[in-house]
């Protein structure tokens, strides 16, 4: 480069320069709060790194200690009445069902308890009339009357309540025997699945 060019480039970066303290220095005048944050925004990009890092970690920390576990079912602090109900209702509903599909009929009555389409208690959910019909066709036909919960239905009760969140019930408020595909379930629900021999429907 030679020696006038390079005096030219000297010149350049002399004007580069000159212009941005001269922008700031109008800045600071027109805004000397803008200034200010500026300053501290300057200082805390010149402080370690690590203490940046420390700092977002214990942010992090505080955000994961705050995040609640989604309540499930008001808390389930069920009084023995209501305990029996829920076992009953699974002998009643699902007898000749595994243990899991027994579980899916109890899930369904809570489901229905915390939606604001049913009553807002386990009793009325399972004795609910609409009309001269029972919700549940076990309080109708005098098959709830004919049982008793059995072991198995006592534990699946216990298991649901020592839950801490529902994660396979789906939202399910109805379900039906699976003896005709084509009747009012299927034609006004959705269908989520089927569980032993009952469908599940929302």
């Amino acid at each position: 480069m030679g020696r006038q060019a390079y005096r030219l480039a000297q010149a350049a970066v002399f004007l580069l320069i000159s212009g941005s303290v001269a922008s700031a220095v109008a800045n600071q005048r027109k805004d000397p709060e803008q200034s200010e944050v500026s300053l501290v925004s300057n200082q805390i990009d010149a402080r370690d790194d690590s203490a940046v890092g420390e700092m977002v970690v214990v942010m992090e920390t505080m955000a994961e200690e705050t995040v609640e576990e989604p309540a499930f079912w008001s808390e389930k602090d069920w009084n023995d009445e209501e305990c029996y109900l829920l076992a009953r209702i699974a002998m009643a509903e699902a007898e000749n069902q595994d243990a899991e599909t027994k579980k899916l009929v109890i899930k369904t009555v809570l489901n229905r308890v915390s939606s604001e389409k049913f009553p807002d208690n386990i009793h009325d959910v399972i004795f609910e009339k609409t009309g001269r019909t029972y919700q549940f066709s076990c309080i109708g036909n005098g098959r709830w009357d004919a049982v008793e919960p059995d072991e198995t239905c006592w534990d699946v009760m216990e298991m649901v309540r020592l839950e801490r969140q529902d994660n396979d019930s789906e939202g399910a408020l109805y379900f039906e025997a699976c003896r005709n595909e084509d009747n009012w379930h299927s034609r006004n629900l959705d269908f989520l699945y089927q569980s032993g021999d009952i469908r599940f429907y929302r």
